[in-house]
C-alpha cells in the first residue's frame, strides 16, 4: 500500500515539474522567437503613432506568449495521454516486471490513471481553443502592427483603436467558444490611409 502510494505521488510531482516546463520554458529559451522584426517598426511610425505602435506591439508579445503556453499545455495533454496509455499497456505485457506483479500493476494504474487525468483536463479546459484564440489575435496584431506604417491621419489613429478593440473581442470570444477565434476586422492599406479619391479608410465589418 506504502509503495503505491509513492508511486502515485511521485507520478504527480513529475506531472506538475512537466506542467511548469511547458508554462514557463518558451519563454525562457526564445522569448522573443517570433515578431523579431516588430522591434524595428518603431523607427518607421510617423510621430503621432509611436505611442500607439508600442502598445500594438506589446499587446502582440502578450498574446504570442499566452498562445505558447496554452500550447504548450495543449499538446502535452494530448501526446502525454497518448504515451501514458500505451506505457500503461506496455508495462502489463513486459516480462521483466513478471518477477514484480505489484510495481507492474501499480505502474501500470498509474499511467493509465495519468493518461485519463490529462486527457479529461485538456477537454474540460478547452486548452486548443484558447490557444487558438490567442495565436488568431496575435497574428490579427501583428499585422496591424505592420499596417500603422501607413497611418497618417487622426482618423486613421481612431481607426487603429477601433481595430484593437476588434481583436480583443474576438479573442475574448475565442477563449469562451461565443465563436470562433479569428480577426473580427481585417486591416488593409484601404482601411487605414488615404483611400484613392481622398477618402479616409475606416474599418469594415467582415461579412
Amino acid at each position: 500500500m506504502k509503495f503505491r502510494w509513492r508511486v502515485i505521488v511521485w507520478a504527480a510531482i513529475a506531472l506538475a515539474v512537466l506542467a511548469a516546463l511547458v508554462l514557463f520554458l518558451p519563454q525562457m529559451i526564445a522569448p522573443e522567437s517570433r515578431g523579431v522584426a516588430l522591434n524595428d517598426l518603431l523607427q518607421l511610425y510617423p510621430p503621432e503613432g509611436k505611442d500607439l505602435g508600442k502598445v500594438v506591439i506589446e499587446t502582440y508579445r502578450e498574446y504570442r506568449a499566452d498562445a505558447a503556453r496554452w500550447s504548450g499545455v495543449y499538446f502535452t495533454s494530448i501526446f502525454g495521454s497518448a504515451f501514458l496509455s500505451a506505457a500503461a499497456g506496455l508495462v502489463l505485457k513486459l516480462e521483466l516486471l513478471q518477477t514484480w506483479p505489484r510495481f507492474r500493476n501499480d505502474l501500470a494504474a498509474t499511467a493509465a490513471m495519468l493518461a485519463a487525468l490529462l486527457i479529461t483536463l485538456s477537454t474540460t479546459g478547452d486548452f486548443q481553443r484558447k490557444w487558438q484564440a490567442n495565436r488568431m489575435a496575435a497574428a490579427a496584431m501583428e499585422n496591424l502592427a505592420y499596417d500603422l506604417v501607413t497611418l497618417k491621419t487622426a482618423d486613421d489613429l481612431a481607426a487603429v483603436i477601433v481595430e484593437i478593440q476588434a481583436i480583443n473581442d474576438a479573442r475574448n470570444k475565442g477563449i469562451v467558444g461565443e465563436q470562433p477565434a479569428g480577426r473580427a476586422r481585417e486591416t488593409s492599406r484601404s482601411q487605414i490611409g488615404v483611400q484613392p479619391g481622398g477618402a479616409v479608410g475606416t474599418p469594415r465589418p467582415v461579412r
